[in-house]
């Protein structure tokens, strides 16, 4: 069942605000057909919801770490700000974004979600208004409350401005557990958040994974797909991330070698992952040590 479908907006909302244990279940209930563990959660699903509910929430770095603008102090203190695009500002409102200054192309972004981005290709086309419209409709979301994925609640909202980096850009999102980083997929969906189209998965070799991810297009040609020069260096990076988190998806660029950061994902599709073949995700879950697996919901 689609989440949307499951419960109204209002009172998704509602229970995000108020009863978010209860909210996460039903919402487990109803994508899995089966009562959500979170005394001794088992599968990758049930353990992301248990991160979501404890280590997560209110969690300082890692509000850092998913907020699009804050994240960059953070990688400012590990010294790696080269997998930062450049930043051309910070602003509280659109009314605030000098376009007149801006450069011929440019991606516009709110911080606190997915999909907030405007793609600037050529400014002289750019609807400035109806960019701003848009803009402040996404200010005006809480983004955490539409299913109650409390990793985003304490993140001040802002829009950013940064550096294009080019178009049909390829994501690779590196899963990572307990500091390891074992399984990544490539998608072609860069910046874009109107579509994700997966390629396929693989792992740490560059070996095809035969997994899939229900409502994602999959490549039926994965073999054509070659292994990505710096491929390594994007491991190394992944691994250096991940490394203060029980789990989290490192998101990844590779322009013609040059890395970036896309972003840093804890709870990757809300924690209702659709995962085949049969038992993937309880071989997923397995990967992951939770230091209180069966402490009390």
């Amino acid at each position: 069942m689609n989440l949307k479908e499951q419960l109204s907006r209002e009172k998704r909302h509602f229970m995000s605000s108020y009863m978010p244990v209860h909210l996460t279940k039903e919402l487990y209930k109803g994508n899995f057909g089966e009562k959500l563990d979170l005394k001794h959660p088992d599968s990758i699903n049930e353990k992301l919801q248990y991160l979501k509910l404890h280590d997560y929430y209110n969690n300082p770095v890692v509000t850092n770490c998913i907020d699009k603008y804050r994240i960059r102090g953070y990688l400012t203190e590990k010294g790696m700000t080269d997998l930062l695009p450049e930043l051309y500002g910070a602003y509280n409102s659109p009314e605030d974004i000098p376009f007149d200054e801006l450069p011929e192309q440019f991606v516009i972004k709110c911080n606190h979600g997915c999909g907030f981005n405007i793609i600037c290709r050529d400014k002289s086309k750019l609807d400035i208004e109806e960019s701003k419209r848009k803009l402040e409709q996404w200010l005006r979301q809480d983004y955490w409350k539409e299913f109650g994925e409390l990793q985003y609640k304490f993140i001040r909202k802002k829009i950013i401005v940064e550096q294009y980096l080019g178009d049909d850009i390829s994501t690779f999102k590196f899963y990572c557990f307990n500091g390891v980083p074992k399984v990544m997929y490539m998608s072609a969906n860069g910046e874009n958040g109107e579509y994700d189209k997966y390629y396929d998965y693989f792992d740490m070799e560059w070996n095809h994974l035969d997994i899939s991810l229900h409502g994602h297009e999959n490549r039926p040609d994965w073999k054509s797909i070659p292994k990505p020069p710096h491929f390594e260096k994007m491991k190394r990076t992944a691994a250096r991330l991940c490394r203060e988190f029980p789990f989290v998806r490192v998101d990844l660029y590779n322009i013609e070698g040059k890395i970036y950061i896309s972003e840093m994902t804890f709870i990757p599709t809300g924690g209702f992952m659709h995962l085949t073949p049969e038992g993937t995700a309880e071989e997923w879950g397995s990967w992951l040590t939770l230091e209180k697996e069966d402490a009390a919901e």
